[in-house]
């Protein structure tokens, strides 16, 4: 089926969470002045709206900072197509609780309350009812386009069981939900072809990407043989395509998986990893962002223009290097290092080898500190890298090594690191061979299974020991 023309109101509820904000804010602060004046000096005028912002921007600036910050980390602007309109509700509650101990807590801190506590109560009401409704009518908008044809994600079913055709009905009957019925793979659709696999005499990849595929749902306990699911998973997983599964009975014990619904039918989805929880990724981000923070100011701030100046009069070029990685999802971002090598064309696109002559003077100390790795502490705070993750690999080496190590692509479900559990294991420096990778992919993807708070500090502090005695692997 050919889509129409999707119609996306792009960026509309940050817009309007940002405007009320700002408008509600500077209200409320008026009637501050004008009916809960606490100073023992009497007032001589009311403020005007320009003069309360100028008078009070730094609190409002800090309002939307942690505003987007909470968001982030409860998902306030995820919506999924099949998510129902109390899960979008749920969202906004979590949202207002954390964000009105926040606005408490910074007006409390004023030597002038910022808000009396009845504004404060006010204020925050004010945005749980205007968020409401604007969530409401942006739902039901993408409803109705949905009911038209429009921005519909194009699903594909593989295998048959008893509740498929069932699955796939629904689905037509619910065009509200967006999700398109594309097309369902059965064992006569799909064959190896000197290893390539093929839907309707395709290769899958081209398949997917060709038909804007987002996602795949296979029926369990199908017809299809063992082998030829694990490689349609495996491709999937290569490709980035989520997978979800159809049960054989919507009875068996499925309580272990994450249960999902569309529509009445439930929809198993594997729940993989500690940092799926919102709270873990709460956590994870407030540190990354104040140690991030306080390297940059205590250390990189004085640090920077020393090494910068060592690099300039070593060699010339560019101070920093800067090169495209894969981060979250596989989504590429410009990576930060200190430039520790003379200019290349190659240098992008050849790792670096035992003894390579590229490396400059300054460039074997900078590495065998790890001071190159520094400026990713920019990285971090511009939210494309964490403090501790697998470390994000040539663009080049992800393509070729997710073909052939299993589970490779899982060290994306994270945020790349500035350190990891594969550097402080040993694993960290030359590739001299595809078992070299498979150890520190094998303990990457240990860390993204069993992340913990403690897992993370104890990784820091081992990479501290190894900077300050030296870590022989560096290269």
């Amino acid at each position: 089926m050919q889509q129409k023309k999707p119609i996306k109101l792009y960026f509309l509820q940050e817009f309007i969470d940002i405007l009320f904000l700002i408008i509600l804010f500077l209200i409320y602060l008026n009637l501050q002045y004008q009916y809960f004046w606490t100073e023992d000096y009497p007032l001589e005028r009311i403020p005007t709206y320009f003069e309360l912002f100028k008078s009070h921007y730094k609190a409002l600036l800090l309002f939307l900072i942690i505003w987007f910050l909470i968001a982030k980390n409860v998902s306030l602007y995820v919506v999924q197509r099949r998510i129902k309109f109390v899960d979008i509700l749920k969202k906004l509650i979590y949202q207002i609780l954390y964000f009105s101990i926040i606005v408490f807590a910074i007006s409390g801190l004023k030597t002038s309350d910022l808000f009396s506590p009845k504004l404060g109560i006010a204020y925050i009401f004010s945005l749980f009812v205007i968020g409401i409704i604007s969530r409401l009518l942006i739902f039901i908008y993408y409803r109705k386009q949905h009911l038209k044809g429009y921005n519909l994600s194009n699903v594909l079913v593989v295998d048959k069981n008893d509740n498929t055709n069932r699955f796939i009905n629904i689905l037509k009957e619910r065009r509200d939900l967006g999700i398109n019925f594309f097309e369902k793979i059965e064992n006569e659709n799909i064959h190896f072809s000197d290893t390539i696999l093929l839907i309707n005499g395709i290769d899958f990849r081209d398949f997917i990407q060709n038909n804007k595929i987002k996602k795949v749902f296979i029926s369990q306990k199908g017809e299809m043989n063992k082998m030829l699911i694990n490689k349609i998973e495996s491709l999937c997983e290569i490709n980035m395509i989520t997978i979800s599964y159809i049960p054989d009975s919507i009875y068996n014990g499925i309580t272990e998986l994450k249960v999902v619904y569309i529509d009445t039918l439930p929809i198993l989805e594997v729940k993989r990893f500690p940092l799926d929880l919102k709270f873990n990724q709460l956590i994870k981000n407030i540190f990354d962002i104040v140690f991030s923070s306080l390297v940059c100011v205590f250390l990189l701030s004085w640090l920077y223009p020393i090494i910068a100046l060592l690099i300039y009069l070593d060699s010339k070029g560019p101070i920093l290097f800067i090169q495209k990685r894969n981060g979250l999802n596989g989504e590429e971002f410009d990576c930060y290092k200190f430039r520790t090598m003379v200019e290349s064309k190659y240098n992008s696109i050849k790792a670096t080898e035992r003894n390579d002559p590229r490396v400059t003077k300054i460039g074997k100390f900078l590495r065998k500190t790890s001071f190159d790795e520094l400026p990713q502490f920019i990285n971090v705070l511009k939210g494309e890298m964490s403090i501790v993750g697998p470390r994000p690999h040539m663009i080049s080496q992800d393509q070729h090594y997710r073909d052939i190590i299993n589970r490779y692509n899982l060290r994306h479900y994270v945020k790349p690191g500035i350190t990891g559990l594969s550097q402080v294991k040993g694993y960290r420096g030359a590739i001299d061979s595809d078992e070299d990778m498979e150890k520190r992919i094998r303990t990457d993807v240990y860390y993204v299974r069993n992340w913990s708070y403690l897992l993370d500090i104890q990784i820091v502090y081992l990479t501290v020991m190894l900077v300050l005695k030296g870590d022989d692997n560096a290269i």
